[in-house]
């Protein structure tokens, strides 16, 4: 029950509210679907839209793979006055808040109630990754950890309590709203 699970029931709750998908150079996985979970771009259009400076923020990550939000699918709904929701790992989060004015942004961070054993034993229940992707995730989720202070909320995601995460996220955003 994670930032996936949280992004999955704002979506289904509120059709009104923008939720732009990010670029990856990696492989679509089964189920994925282009624009709308993702864009799936090539490392040669990666680095050409890093050059022609159309992303937000931008990341290596996993092994290799690039993950980017297009500067424009975030800030152009915002002038619209749109609800505007975003995931980002921290690399992408620190970014977009330097590049962001901040009274356009309300950032959250979910911790899992159990901490970092409980964050391990997701990514070890994710059985078609190899050991050095699991390493690597690790990595990065102790990394994301360790910055969780540098967030406006900290919200807990509690086993089994997916209404009360939705409903800690909502009041946070409606609270950004006034």
């Amino acid at each position: 029950m994670g930032k996936g699970t949280l992004i999955n029931m704002l979506r289904e709750k509120h059709p009104e509210w923008v939720f732009p998908p990010s670029c990856t150079t990696r492989d679509p996985r089964p189920g994925e679907v282009e624009g709308e979970t993702y864009f799936f771009i090539t490392h040669k259009e990666f680095s050409q839209r890093i050059e022609a400076g159309e992303f937000l923020e931008w990341a290596e990550v996993h092994g290799g793979n690039r993950y980017g939000t297009l500067f424009h699918k975030l800030v152009d709904p915002i002038s619209e006055g749109k609800i505007v929701i975003r995931e980002f790992d921290v690399q992408g989060f620190l970014q977009a808040r330097e590049r962001l004015p901040r009274e356009d942004f309300v950032s959250i961070f979910i911790t899992p109630e159990h901490g970092e054993q409980e964050l391990i034993e997701r990514i070890l229940r994710r059985d078609s990754m190899s050991g050095e992707e699991i390493q690597r995730r690790m990595h990065s989720m102790r990394k994301e950890l360790a910055e969780s202070s540098k967030y406006d909320s900290v919200i807990v995601s509690r086993e089994n309590k997916l209404d009360q995460l939705l409903s800690d996220a909502e009041s946070i955003i409606n609270e950004a709203l006034r």
